[in-house]
């Protein structure tokens, strides 16, 4: 599987789990909520996909190679089905998929029983061929009971920069390279969405 073999080599260690920013890496993390804007409103959705639209165009170019990995909890033999909204923003000319099924839950917790399990699904294609911008709308409703959805946790892997972004919420973004010029460089271009609670850590661990 590709998505393994880049992170052995590029993030040694590196399990795709939640909080990625605190995974011991390179990283930064994002804001994406207007502290102005009332989660009824539709303006404040629009305003997070609008801050998330902003990160994934300055770290994403057209022609990069992307990996796409959705993981959610399951429950017995329930899985991923391809007719879901996600599906809908790929080109099925171009994208490949694999579907994988784990007997296991994603976060192990006390009172699992053997029907608590996960799946995943893995999208390579390039960047342009993806409507990112329906991936981070559907993101940003997965608490609100909003249509479309998305659920689960969706990790963007970008081969050809050797990143990786996660947009956790209508919250924020962590995005974790091991290019610290790079990480320093998006520093820059979208310091005003830079969460403030973790600025002086970002600062710190790439000593800017």
């Amino acid at each position: 599987m590709q998505l393994h073999s880049f992170l052995d080599n590029v993030f040694k260690s590196l399990k795709l789990t939640q909080p990625l920013f605190f995974k011991g890496f390179p990283a930064l993390r994002f804001d994406l909520q207007d502290e102005m804007l009332d989660t009824s409103d539709d303006a404040y959705f629009t305003e997070v996909v609008r801050r998330m639209n902003k990160i994934h165009e300055i770290t994403t170019s057209k022609n990069d190679e992307v990996l796409i990995m959705l993981q959610r909890y399951t429950y017995k033999r329930r899985k991923i089905r391809k007719y879901s909204y996600l599906f809908k923003l790929f080109n099925e000319a171009t994208a490949t998929y694999q579907f994988k099924r784990s007997k296991a839950p994603i976060y192990k917790a006390n009172g699992d029983t053997v029907a608590d399990r996960s799946c995943l699904v893995i999208i390579k294609d390039k960047a342009c061929n993806i409507n990112f911008k329906g991936i981070f709308v559907g993101i940003s409703h997965a608490d609100f009971g909003r249509t479309p959805i998305i659920r689960g946790e969706l990790y963007i892997v970008n081969l050809t920069k050797a990143t990786i972004t996660l947009m956790y919420d209508d919250r924020g973004c962590d995005l974790v390279s091991n290019n610290i010029q790079l990480l320093k460089d998006y520093y820059v271009e979208l310091n005003d969405l830079v969460l403030e609670a973790n600025r002086s850590d970002i600062i710190e661990r790439l000593n800017i």
